[in-house]
């Protein structure tokens, strides 16, 4: 979770401050997947075992975790494409 969108107005507070995610991802060299807005939807659909994405499939917390699952996909197929890594032992 990365910031809050006001219902009422739509105003983006971003409560934990903004770019946290990504300056800790460039530091450990792994991409930054996506960033999820905070909402109830997303603790009531937890409590009620119903996700987001089908409880309120066009809520933002909704389309952020459906990108985040894209940029999962994307990764893995990069991932996939490269060849395999060889571990040589001491002296090779």
């Amino acid at each position: 979770m990365s910031y809050f969108i006001a219902p009422d107005t739509g105003t983006r507070y971003n409560i934990f401050g903004e770019g946290g995610g990504g300056k800790l991802a460039e530091m450990y060299h792994v991409p930054l997947l996506g960033t999820i807005p905070l909402g109830m939807e997303v603790r009531e659909g937890g409590d009620n075992g119903v996700p987001v994405v089908v409880s309120h499939p066009d809520s933002p917390q909704a389309l952020a975790f459906r990108r985040v699952a894209e940029e999962v996909a994307r990764q893995v197929s990069i991932e996939a494409m490269k060849p395999e890594l060889v571990v040589l032992g001491k002296g090779q």
